[in-house]
């Protein structure tokens, strides 16, 4: 994807300049598809940027229907689903740890979650080693990001672990470019892995949707939500470690609130 931009030269240096409603950003210029790839990064951290940690709704999407809903716990309909949480799964964690903690529920959209769930994400701190150790799993401390889920199964009462990491050492499919990070998904009832990895990407719509259209994968937003939302500030390309099959392609709608 390549945008159309506009060069400024300041002394020995020339910069792209590209400008979008009421935004502008200047980047060094390089070839076309760099200059086009920082535009995109600025343009979507610059969005990232203007949505608070605290107060926030996310909207997940697969196949244009939402699938999920996910609040920060400080939010009515947060509260509401953090105190299902305590009275299902009592003291399994400290849940209420930080503001910008996450909650949601939802139905088995895709695997491995089957069953009506609860999902709990905890935010600016690594998981314990002693959480790992209970999951039949311990990462690098260095390529462990600052977050971690926990995803509580209300029918057959397991509970999953998500460890989110910088680097999938596996086999992995083509993903579109911007940042990339992993999460594997974990059971205490065996010691492997799930067979489906998720990859998030931080990338723009635009982008996405050239990169759905050219593997031939459901792009997962109805036609204005991008618009509509504070930002889509993460995607989610979940692939089979084994055979690099994907899975479905998710889409996460933030909103203020």
């Amino acid at each position: 994807m390549i945008r159309q931009f506009e060069n400024r030269t300041d002394g020995a240096d020339t910069y792209a300049t590209y400008t979008k409603n009421e935004v502008y950003i200047e980047v060094l210029l390089g070839d076309s598809e760099e200059t086009s790839n920082k535009i995109d990064h600025a343009l979507l951290l610059g969005a990232i940027s203007k949505v608070k940690t605290n107060e926030i709704r996310d909207d997940v999407y697969v196949n244009q229907e939402r699938v999920r809903q996910d609040f920060s716990i400080s939010t009515t309909e947060g509260t509401a689903i953090l105190q299902e949480l305590e009275q299902e799964f009592i003291d399994y964690a400290n849940y209420s740890r930080s503001s910008s903690n996450l909650v949601g529920k939802y139905d088995g959209y895709r695997e491995p979650y089957q069953n009506p769930s609860i999902s709990w994400y905890d935010f600016g701190v690594k998981p314990s080693a002693s959480l790992q150790l209970s999951f039949n799993t311990s990462y690098s401390d260095s390529n462990l990001k600052n977050w971690y889920g926990l995803k509580f199964d209300l029918t057959t009462r397991e509970v999953l672990f998500k460890a989110v990491v910088l680097n999938y050492e596996g086999s992995k499919p083509d993903f579109p470019f911007g940042d990339v990070f992993y999460a594997i998904t974990h059971s205490q009832n065996s010691a492997n892995t799930a067979q489906w990895v998720d990859a998030y990407v931080h990338a723009t719509p635009k982008r996405i949707r050239e990169f759905c259209i050219a593997k031939g994968l459901s792009y997962p937003l109805p036609p204005t939500t991008h618009t509509d939302c504070d930002v889509v500030w993460c995607w989610g390309f979940v692939f089979n470690k084994d055979t690099l099959e994907y899975g479905p392609v998710k889409a996460y709608a933030r909103y203020n609130q």
